[in-house]
């Protein structure tokens, strides 16, 4: 029994050994090759997501926008064809307003995007 327990100390002793000859050679290895290590950083890539984000946001705006022009447009022309069998100015003027606004309302992508490209 006591020729285990000799053995068992000796090989624990000898374990203890090579952990500590072993501990200073992987952190010396560690600090070598990480030093080497490139890290390459793109170059605002946090931006883009959000970017990309505000962008698609802003073609889904820009679309109902544009979709509610059209409608508006369309209404316009069916007023302003019931408009010219009347004699009311009114109406008439009413419509072709109306069509201006569905003009605008269409056209209103295509505006701020030439103006946000002409203040670049």
């Amino acid at each position: 029994m006591n020729r285990v327990k000799n053995f068992i100390g000796a090989m624990r002793e000898k374990g203890v050994r090579t952990v500590k000859r072993a501990v200073p050679a992987f952190f010396t290895a560690y600090c070598y090759f990480s030093m080497y290590v490139p890290v390459y950083a793109a170059k605002a890539t946090g931006t883009s997501v959000i970017t990309s984000g505000f962008n698609s946001l802003y073609e889904i705006v820009a679309a109902i926008v544009s979709s509610i022009g059209q409608l508006l447009l369309l209404w316009g022309v069916f007023e302003w064809a019931t408009a010219l069998n009347s004699q009311d100015g009114t109406m008439q003027s009413m419509a072709f307003k109306r069509i201006a606004s569905g003009l605008v309302a269409c056209l209103a992508p295509q505006i701020v995007t030439v103006i946000s490209a002409s203040l670049k």
